[in-house]
This record gives C-alpha cells, structure tokens and sequence, in this order.
C-alpha cells in the first residue's frame, strides 16, 4: 500500500518514513505543497499524511485545492494546530482525519489504517487493459485466470503505465510517481525495471506489451504485440 507523505520537518519527515516502511507501507515523502498535488494527481496513492504548515502553501488551501480537483485519495491531517476550530477547519476543506502533534506513532497507524480501509471501500479501482487486470487497492495482477506475482515496485510500475494506458508515459514522471524524491535512483533504474515488467508480462500471450517511445518514455499497449506478417 502506498502512502505520500507531505511533511516539511526532516526530523519528523525520517521518523514517519522508517515507521511507516517497517509497517510495509511504500512511502513517498514529499516536503512541499506542489510536490504533493503532482503526486496526488497520479491517483497512485492509498492515502496521504499531511502536514499544514507548509512553506509553499498552507495545508488547509492545498487539501481544498485538491477535492475541487477531483482527487479522492483518503487525507490524514498531522498538525500542531489543536483547537476545535481548527480541526472544524481541516474537516471542512475535506480532510479524513485529523491528528494533532504531538502524536502516538501507534494511533496514526491505527488512524491510517481507518481512513484506507473507508477509502478502500468507497474507490476500489480495477484497470482493465486487454486481458490484463490490476487491483489498485488488494494489489492484485492477472491476465485471464493466471495471477502475476509482482514485486512491490513492479506493481507500482505496471500500475502508473496502466493509468496512462495508451498514451506515453515519459521515464522523468514514472520516476517522480513510482520513486518519488529519492536521489539515489537514475532514469537507468525505470528501464531496468521495465525490463523486470516485460518479462513478467512475456509468458502470456494475451497480455498488452510495454512498447519504447524513443527519446521520449513508454506505453503500454492495449493489444498485444503478435508477430510481424
């Protein structure tokens, strides 16, 4: 399960990411209010965390921004801001939750996990490209009846170019949305992984391939690639 975290404290921002990550959750963190409407608007998340105090924008302009949008991922608001007007605030601008600091890391969890399983319910999302089926939220990847074993990131891969299906998807914004702000990986690491997809995809006949746009990103095909007559 994926979750993005907008936190602009280092401190705090580390400390959620090791607790998170021990938790199995995937965490992207991102420390700007930008940073987080990108990513929220790849729709690859199960929920986020979000700090207001941010120094790009407020927190509470950035979560309206987002539902006016049309972005529906489940938002956890994690703040010092402790009146009751302020957490009728962050309600109103459309915030699932509402944390205040200082904070349990075991009544976040308990939190998150309340507002993915809500969000779960209300959003489950199954892409259908030809005969390939993915599960957004139970993670799941067939093509007819087989079950694709996918790793953590292979699923997150195959479900950005599913959401783009038919269309490019240039390696930059599959690095920003499967990777998120990590320096240590190289547009190299999105086409070694790409090589990990297609042979997970080879055995079967009658999934879509994953075509090269040269110079540009990759797409995945709504047919399947078949010999050349």
């Amino acid at each position: 399960m994926n979750i993005l975290l907008v936190e602009d404290d280092p401190a705090i921002g580390r400390v959620l990411v090791r607790g998170l990550a021990a938790e199995g959750y995937g965490v992207n963190w991102r420390r700007s209010g930008h940073g987080a409407r990108e990513s929220l608007a790849t729709g690859m998340f199960s929920a986020a965390i979000l700090d207001l105090g941010l120094p790009d924008m407020d927190g509470l302009a950035l979560c309206e921004n987002l539902r006016r949008t049309g972005v529906e991922t489940p938002l956890l608001m994690l703040t010092a801001r402790a009146t009751l007007q302020d957490k009728l605030d962050g309600f109103g601008a459309g915030a699932d939750d509402y944390l205040t600091k200082p904070f349990a890391f075991e009544e976040l969890l308990v939190r998150l996990n309340a507002v993915t399983r809500r969000g779960g319910r209300e959003r489950g999302e199954v892409l259908a490209i030809g005969a390939l089926r993915i599960d957004a939220v139970a993670r799941i990847v067939s093509v007819g009846e087989a079950r694709i074993e996918a790793s953590k990131r292979e699923f997150d891969l195959l479900l950005c170019l599913a959401r783009g299906a038919g269309g490019v998807v240039t390696r930059d914004q599959i690095l920003n949305r499967v990777w998120g702000e990590k320096g240590d990986v190289t547009l190299n690491t999105v086409d070694v992984y790409i090589g990990y997809l297609r042979q997970l995809l080879a055995p079967f006949p009658d999934a879509p391939r994953i075509s090269t746009v040269r110079g540009v990103g990759y797409r995945l095909a709504a047919e399947p690639s078949g010999p050349k007559h």
